[in-house]
């Protein structure tokens, strides 16, 4: 032990030190620190989900099955067929979906697309749909 002091004391007794200092500082400084922090960077979760509760049900919504599937080299698939939206008032708002991908009935395969939409109080969903073309 006293080979281990003799080297090394007094880098220990500045670490102990050093500790000590930090830990008073944050005992200090603990009840001033919710002054320091705007209000924002405390209530976020209390903020956030109250407006989560309070626009709910103003969000619009799209009405679609998660899996669309389509024939094989059918001419006549349109997705838009599948997919509907309504705003919070339950109005029909499909004509407002903008689709982001493509389906190639010609080929086999999953294609994904992207649906969104914008209500008129500028809120957006949107909703990935699988299409399985077999």
């Amino acid at each position: 032990m006293e080979g281990l002091l003799g080297e090394h004391g007094e880098v220990l007794i500045y670490g102990i030190i050093g500790m000590i200092t930090v830990l008073l500082i944050c005992f200090v400084c603990e009840s001033k620190w919710k002054e320091l922090t705007p209000d924002y960077k405390t209530n976020v979760s209390k903020n956030n989900s109250q407006f989560i509760k309070e626009n709910k049900d103003k969000y619009p919504i799209i009405e679609a099955d998660e899996i669309i599937y389509a024939r094989y080299k059918a001419e006549d698939f349109n997705c838009r067929d599948f997919i509907k939206a309504k705003d919070c008032n339950g109005n029909d708002i499909s004509n407002r979906i903008k689709i982001y991908g493509t389906v190639d009935t010609f080929r086999r395969g999953i294609y994904q697309l992207r649906c969104v939409v914008m209500s008129e109080n500028q809120l957006a969903s949107t909703k990935y749909i699988n299409v399985i073309v077999e």
